[in-house]
């Protein structure tokens, strides 16, 4: 195939026109469609990030609805906790109600439980509440320190038995058995004057 220059001469507007055609073509791509590619990418970027903080918010929302629920469960067991501690400020209050609470001289089925003597040993302030460590002293038989053990764990507030010591001594009638016993209770924690 031999190409003249006649020959171009003859076709050189079709060739004019493919070129300023092709030229056009390239002009607008830049122009119109470059522009559109690049704030199509832009916006897919946008959108990616938009989601992945969508994401975080919704695992910081569960997050929150988790701790909302620790929190509830934490407010549960407080009022729990509250409505066991002896009302009042004073631990020799809290110590004489928990020796008429506890005691029983010749109660149901001959039990007999004598608190000789009590004593404050401790209190120790803990936030909303305070721990005081009560002592003790008592004459019983065996039924005896069953029931005041009894009463002791199903008593309305928070009692515990931190420490007993139970002595048998040779009697032939009455209470044999010689118990010291130190109690921890949790009362309301006493106003400063």
């Amino acid at each position: 195939m031999d190409i003249r220059i006649g020959d171009i001469k003859k076709q050189r507007w079709s060739i004019l026109a493919s070129v300023v055609v092709l030229a056009l073509l390239t002009a607008a791509h830049f122009i119109l469609v470059a522009p559109i590619l690049e704030q199509k990418e832009t916006l897919a970027s946008k959108i990616k990030q938009q989601k992945e903080l969508i994401a975080k918010y919704e695992q910081k929302l569960k997050q929150g609805q988790s701790i909302q629920k620790e929190l509830e469960n934490h407010l549960v067991d407080m009022q729990a906790m509250h409505s066991k501690l002896f009302k009042g400020s004073d631990p020799y209050q809290l110590a004489a109600s928990l020796g008429d609470l506890l005691s029983s001289k010749g109660g149901a089925g001959g039990q007999k439980l004598d608190i000789k003597t009590y004593q404050v040993l401790a209190s120790q302030e803990h936030g909303l509440y305070q721990e005081v460590h009560l002592r003790f002293n008592l004459m019983t038989n065996v039924e005896g320190l069953h029931h005041f053990l009894a009463r002791v764990k199903n008593s309305e507030f928070a009692i515990l038995v931190q420490e007993i010591n139970i002595q048998k001594i040779q009697r032939n009638k009455g209470p044999d058995l010689v118990v010291n016993v130190i109690l921890a209770a949790l009362m309301e924690k006493g106003e400063k004057s």
